[in-house]
């Protein structure tokens, strides 16, 4: 791939934005990290601070027999001890919990422990590596909520769908000589592009979430006497379907104005004729409607299970 990855050009990040960096190529992934995170060349602009979280990010603890407070505490020792372990609480960490040997954390409180170093630091730029890797679901969603108010800019590199789903407003895909900019959601991005690059997790995901359903619906048969769902009246499956209708008609309302705004954005000369408070606003509207489609379908698809007959 030579020596250039990637020329960006100047203003190309602007503040606040929320970028995810997609691939379909390791070698790129691993050369755009190496370079974000200040083993390559990059330079940052006037006034920017940056904060990293790597993959590798247990390889910065240095000497694993410290505690956790003291790392921390080595990173701000102008600050007192209230400072340092109120931070530390924010990710979880109280009580005997910051006497731990960095050696012994586990995954995700290593995770978490970096993040609250990070905090402290208060970078206007975060670069994040796969940074949801070892947190259960609660700290994913803690983390999303607290990245929402960072006031500065993201650069994500993440496989984790719901997490990426939940922050990216832009996504840049690089490819070995070629990049290609989308403004838009991940979903925006798979719907206009077609390259699903999280597909194969969420293939993964579906799957576990089926042969989950399958287990609990098995589980319910055999509790009933009869082995099957209990026979249902007339006016009951008539009021199921009525309920399926209305569902399958609001769903159909938001894919198309969901479709709207894609092709709004997709439209020549969109970005530069429209005001940036309106895109954001655009962008919002998005995002919510995703969500509204996700909870009707949801809905519609526990009026079907209903409202079949036994």
């Amino acid at each position: 791939y030579g020596v250039d990855i990637i020329e960006i050009h100047e203003d190309a990040i602007k503040p606040g934005e929320r970028i995810l960096i997609v691939d379909d190529h390791p070698i790129v992934a691993s050369g755009c990290r190496a370079v974000l995170a200040d083993e390559g060349e990059i330079e940052w602009g006037y006034e920017t601070h940056p904060g990293y979280f790597a993959q590798d990010h247990r390889e910065k603890f240095g000497r694993p027999q410290r505690t956790a407070e003291t790392w921390i505490w080595e990173g701000c020792p102008e600050q007192s001890i209230g400072f340092v372990r109120g931070h530390m609480a924010m990710m979880l960490f109280t009580g005997d919990d910051v006497e731990k040997r960095l050696e012994s954390l586990s995954g995700g409180e290593a995770t978490r422990l970096v993040f609250s170093k990070l905090a402290i630091a208060r970078p206007n730029v975060l670069v994040l590596d796969e940074p949801t890797n070892h947190l259960d679901l609660e700290s994913i969603e803690a983390l999303v909520e607290g990245l929402k108010s960072f006031a500065g800019t993201l650069i994500i590199v993440s496989h984790d769908r719901w997490f990426v789903g939940q922050l990216a407003t832009r996504i840049v895909e690089i490819k070995p000589g070629e990049v290609r900019d989308f403004q838009g959601t991940y979903d925006a991005y798979v719907h206009h592009c077609g390259d699903d690059h999280l597909d194969a997790d969420r293939v993964v995901l579906k799957a576990k979430t089926e042969k989950k359903q399958k287990k609990a619906a098995a589980n319910g048969a055999r509790k009933q006497p009869n082995g099957g769902k209990p026979k249902r009246s007339k006016a009951s499956l008539h009021q199921a379907e009525q309920e399926q209708s209305k569902l399958l008609a609001r769903i159909e309302a938001a894919e198309r104005r969901m479709q709207a705004i894609d092709d709004a954005f997709c439209a020549p000369g969109f970005y530069e004729d429209t005001a940036a408070g309106q895109v954001r606003q655009l962008q919002m509207e998005r995002s919510e409607l995703e969500l509204e489609v996700q909870s009707l379908t949801t809905e519609w698809e526990r009026a079907e299970s209903a409202g079949v007959p036994g």
